[in-house]
């Protein structure tokens, strides 16, 4: 190199910017792709409203014969305030919890959900809903 010339410089705010994209995609791609996964039936009611789910919240879906789960994780009923509090550990964000549970799924185990979460120290409690009627009309 001559000694007049200088080293280009070679910016990487550009390339920086459209990797964070990527994979800010891939997040909430992977998220929405998990929540959808298990078939869930809701319960309706006409009062219900939608939740949000932000990273304030931590899902457990009980499916129809009573399983539960906390993301793609199947957990057992003994198992699932140890689960919450890792969680809980993990993201400090995390304020509160999101139930969403099978309309045919045992009253027992959305009991044990609650008091799940209050073994693992969440006040804020949430039973999904969707709006309908409960009658299973429009």
């Amino acid at each position: 190199m001559s000694p007049g010339r200088q080293q280009p410089d070679i910016s990487l705010n550009s390339f920086l910017d459209l990797v964070l994209n990527i994979l800010l995609f891939f997040v909430f791609a992977t998220e929405l792709a998990v929540t959808k996964s298990l078939n869930v039936a809701v319960p309706k009611t006409e009062y219900g409203e939608q939740t949000s789910r932000d990273n304030e919240s931590l899902l457990i879906q009980v499916t129809k014969d009573s399983r539960y789960f906390i993301g793609q994780d199947e957990v057992g009923p003994d198992k699932l305030p140890l689960r919450m509090r890792e969680r809980k550990a993990a993201n400090p964000n995390l304020k509160n919890v999101i139930v969403r549970g099978d309309l045919e799924s045992r009253l027992q185990a959305t009991v044990n959900v609650l008091g799940a979460c209050k073994q693992a120290g969440f006040a804020k409690v949430k039973i999904e809903t969707e709006k309908g009627r409960a009658d299973g009309s429009p």
